[in-house]
C-alpha cells in the first residue's frame, strides 16, 4: 500500500504486495520506519549520479540536483521553487527575478536530460532512480523496477509554462487518395484559421524587443495602407488587412515585426543601418485601388529603409469587398507572406546578406552564417557558426532561436561528416539544445520544428510527430516548416500524409533540399510507387549526401534494378567507416518507426548489405 507523502516504496522480502514501508516527505529524518533508511539509499543514489561525467564537469548541474534532493529529504519540498534554487544552489543574488532570468528553467532542462543519459548508460544498473518530472522541480525517487512515486510537498510546486495540447496519436492511412486529400485539406483549413487567430508575437514585451535589438534581428514595419479612387476599401477595412498582415508576419521567427510608428524615428534609422552592429530595417506599404467591377487591386511594396530602395513590389487584382473581404484578406496575407517573409523570401535573403557583409559579428550575423552553412551557400563555407552560436547563447541565455539554430547545425554537421551517425551522447546534447529552445519559446514554429527533427533522429517518433504537429499549427504559412514537418511524418510512419504535405509545401514555395528528396524517395519505396521512384532517381544520383545514397538504393530496389541497387549498396558501404552496422544505424535514425526500418533493411539485405560488407568492395554489375 502507499501512503500520502511517500518518498520511496520498498517491497519487503516476504513478497507480500501489501508489505510496503513508506516514508513521509515532510517527516524528519529520525522518523524513518525501522528496517530501512530510505534517506541513506537516496543519498547513495545521489552520490553515484554526481560522480558521472555530466555532473563532475558541470558544478552548476551538480549543485542544482544536490539542493533539490537534500531539500526533499529534509522535508522542505515546499521550498523548492525557482527563486530558492537560483539563490541557494546557483549562486544568484537575493535580487534574482525568475521572470526576467530563465537560468532555472535552462538548467532544469539540462538536468533532466543529464539524468536521462546517466540512467541509460553508466547508471543503467542503479537500484534507485532520481527523476525530476517536467512542470516542477521536486524530485521523485523510485526503485528501477517500480513506477515513480510522487512526494507530496507542503506547498504548491512551481507551475509549468502553458503548452500546446498534445496531438492525438497517428492513425493508419489505408487509402492513398484519401490521405492526399486529407493532408491538403488540413493544411488549407489550418492556414486559413491561422490568419484569424489571436496574434502570437515572437517578442511580446519590451524586454523581448530589447533582446531583438541586441541580436540585431531585422525589423519589418507594416505601414498604413492607402486608398485611391471610388470603390476602394474603407479605412477600417484596410486597417483590418494591415492587422492580419502583422499578425501573420509575427509568427515568423527571424524578424521583429512592428506596427506603423513603432520603429525608431527617421533620424534614428541611419544609426541602426550603419556601424559594425548594423541592423536591417524594412517597411511594407500598400495602395488599394477601386475598380469599376466592384473589386479592388492592392499594390504592395517593400522598401529597404537603410538605402531607400524599393526591393519588391507586386499587385494583387480581383480582390472582393463586402462578404468576400475575408477571402481577400486570406489571399493577400498568404501571397505576400510567401513572397517576402518565408525563409528564402525577399526580406530574409536580403537581411542575411546584409548581416554577413556589414555585421558578421552581430547575433544575427552569426545566425545568417549558420543558415548559409546548412543551405550549402558559399557564404557559409567559412564555418558552421557553432562557436559564435555558443557565445551568443551564453550572452543571451533566453534567446531561444540561438539554441534552435545551434541544434540544427550540430545535427546537420554530424550527419554529413565522415562518420554520419551521431553517438548517443551527441544526440543527448542536440536534444538538450532543442528542448531548451522550445521551452524558452513555446510559440516558435522554428523551435518546435527543430525539436521534432531531433526527436525523430533520436528514435522518438511519437514525440516527434506530436511536436511536428504543434509546429504546423504555430505557423501554417511557413512552408519551409511544413516541409520539415512532412519529413518527420514520413520517418515516423505517416508516410502518405507526409508525402502529400511535402509536395504541397514545395508547390507553395518551400526551399527544396536534398533531405526532402531522400524522404520522398523513401516514401515511394514504402508505397512501392514505381513512377515516383523513377522520377527521383536522377536527383538522388546527383546528391552526395549519405541519406540520398541510401534513398537511391531503395528506389532502385523499387524499380527492380537489382544490379544497380547492389552497386548503390556497395557505394553506401564505402561511405560508412563502420560498414553494414553503420548503414543499419542510419536507417533507424531516418526511419525510427519499426515497420519502416524493417522494410528498408530487408530490401538492403536483398541488395547484398551483409554480403557486400563482408566482401569489402562494391559489387560489379
Amino acid at each position: 500500500m502507499r501512503k500520502e507523502g511517500t518518498l520511496v516504496e520498498q517491497t519487503t522480502e516476504a513478497g507480500s504486495p501489501d508489505a510496503v514501508e513508506t516514508v513521509d516527505a515532510a517527516a524528519p529524518a529520525d522518523a524513518l520506519p525501522p528496517g530501512g533508511d530510505e534517506a541513506v539509499l537516496v543519498r547513495a543514489a545521489l552520490d553515484r549520479v554526481l560522480a558521472a561525467p555530466d555532473f563532475t564537469s558541470s558544478p552548476r548541474l551538480a549543485a542544482f540536483l544536490r539542493f533539490v534532493v537534500e531539500a526533499t529529504l529534509d522535508g522542505r519540498a515546499d521550498e523548492i521553487k525557482g527563486y530558492t534554487i537560483a539563490v541557494e544552489a546557483l549562486g544568484r543574488p537575493p535580487s534574482f527575478d525568475p521572470q526576467s532570468d530563465p537560468i532555472v528553467r535552462v538548467e532544469a532542462t539540462r538536468l533532466r536530460r543529464a539524468l536521462e543519459r546517466y540512467y541509460a548508460t553508466g547508471g543503467a544498473e542503479d537500484p534507485l532512480v532520481i527523476d525530476i518530472p517536467k512542470g516542477g522541480y521536486v524530485p521523485l525517487f523510485h526503485p528501477r523496477t517500480e513506477a515513480p512515486v510522487e512526494p507530496v510537498p507542503s506547498g504548491p510546486e512551481p507551475q509549468a509554462a502553458p503548452t500546446m495540447p498534445d496531438a492525438p496519436p497517428p492513425k493508419p492511412l489505408w487509402r492513398r487518395a484519401g490521405a492526399l486529400m486529407a493532408a491538403a485539406a488540413v493544411v488549407v483549413i489550418v492556414a486559413g484559421l491561422a490568419l484569424f487567430a489571436p496574434r502570437i508575437p515572437a517578442f511580446k514585451s519590451d524586454r523581448g524587443a530589447a533582446m531583438a535589438d541586441r541580436i540585431r534581428l531585422p525589423v519589418v514595419e507594416v505601414r498604413p495602407f492607402e486608398a485611391s479612387g471610388p470603390g476602394a476599401p474603407t479605412e477600417t477595412e484596410l486597417r483590418a488587412i494591415e492587422e492580419r498582415m502583422r499578425d501573420a508576419f509575427a509568427r515568423f521567427d527571424f524578424v521583429e515585426v512592428k506596427a506603423a510608428g513603432a520603429t525608431a524615428h527617421e533620424a534614428g534609422v541611419p544609426e541602426a543601418c550603419s556601424g559594425p552592429q548594423s541592423r536591417s530595417v524594412f517597411a511594407l506599404a500598400g495602395l488599394a485601388e477601386g475598380r469599376a467591377d466592384g473589386t479592388f487591386s492592392l499594390v504592395t511594396r517593400i522598401t529597404d529603409r537603410c538605402d531607400g530602395s524599393i526591393i519588391w513590389s507586386a499587385t494583387l487584382d480581383g480582390l472582393a469587398q463586402g462578404t468576400g473581404l475575408a477571402d481577400s484578406e486570406r489571399r493577400v496575407v498568404h501571397d505576400v507572406a510567401v513572397a517576402i517573409i518565408e525563409s528564402y523570401g525577399v526580406i530574409p535573403v536580403r537581411a542575411r546578406a546584409q548581416a554577413l557583409a556589414k555585421a558578421p559579428d552581430s547575433g544575427f550575423g552569426c545566425i545568417a552564417a549558420a543558415i548559409a552553412y546548412i543551405r550549402g551557400d558559399p557564404q557559409g563555407q567559412r564555418g558552421n557558426g557553432t562557436a559564435c552560436l555558443a557565445e551568443l547563447t551564453k550572452r543571451e541565455r533566453d534567446f531561444a532561436l540561438g539554441y534552435a539554430v545551434r541544434a540544427t547545425v550540430q545535427l546537420y554537421a554530424t550527419l554529413h561528416d565522415d562518420t554520419p551517425n551521431p553517438t548517443t551522447e551527441e544526440m543527448g546534447e542536440f536534444l538538450d539544445e532543442a528542448e531548451l529552445a522550445s521551452e524558452l519559446a513555446p510559440a516558435s514554429a522554428y523551435a518546435a520544428r527543430t525539436l521534432a527533427v531531433v526527436q525523430l533522429y533520436a528514435g522518438e517518433p511519437d514525440d516527434a510527430v506530436a511536436t511536428a504537429e504543434k509546429a504546423l499549427k504555430l505557423n501554417p504559412l511557413d512552408f519551409d516548416v511544413a516541409a520539415t514537418v512532412a519529413t518527420v511524418f514520413i520517418g515516423s510512419g505517416r508516410v502518405e500524409e507526409g508525402e502529400a504535405l511535402l509536395l504541397r509545401a514545395r508547390r507553395e514555395g518551400a526551399v527544396r533540399t536534398n533531405l526532402q528528396d531522400a524522404f520522398l524517395a523513401m516514401a515511394a519505396f514504402m508505397r512501392n510507387d514505381v513512377l515516383a521512384a523513377q522520377a527521383l532517381v536522377p536527383q538522388l544520383t546527383l546528391h552526395s549526401a549519405i541519406e540520398n545514397k541510401l534513398a537511391l538504393a531503395l528506389c532502385l530496389h523499387t524499380l527492380g534494378r537489382t544490379n544497380d541497387s547492389r552497386e548503390a549498396v556497395g557505394a553506401l558501404l564505402h561511405r560508412m567507416p563502420d560498414g553494414a552496422e553503420g548503414v543499419r544505424r542510419l536507417v533507424h535514425r531516418l526511419l525510427p518507426a519499426p515497420a519502416l526500418a524493417d522494410k528498408a533493411l530487408s530490401a538492403l539485405e536483398t541488395a547484398g548489405l551483409s554480403r557486400e560488407a563482408v566482401a569489402g568492395k562494391p559489387p560489379r554489375g
